[in-house]
């Protein structure tokens, strides 16, 4: 039996998937910016293909439009690194 993998993202690479995903040249400060609905959908496209199977399973999720709000939810999942 094989060992599962521990698939993990430190906040630097959350930070450049969320960063190319909004407009970070407008949005200086993105860590304090709401992104729209089209970019959060792209978000958690991009999410999802990084950790199949466990961000839409995710409750409180689809609402969060902050990158401090999904930093949060992530650690408590166990997908980002609290480094």
């Amino acid at each position: 039996m094989q060992k599962a993998k521990n698939i993990s993202m430190n906040k630097k690479q959350l930070k450049k998937l969320i960063k190319s995903t909004i407009d970070s040249k407008k949005n200086k400060n993105f860590e304090k910016t709401e992104w729209d609905s089209l970019s959060h959908l792209t978000i958690l496209t991009k999410l999802e293909t990084k950790f199949p199977n466990k961000i839409t399973s995710i409750k409180g999720i689809a609402e969060v439009n902050n990158y401090k709000d999904i930093e949060k939810i992530l650690i408590s999942k166990k997908l980002l690194k609290d480094d």
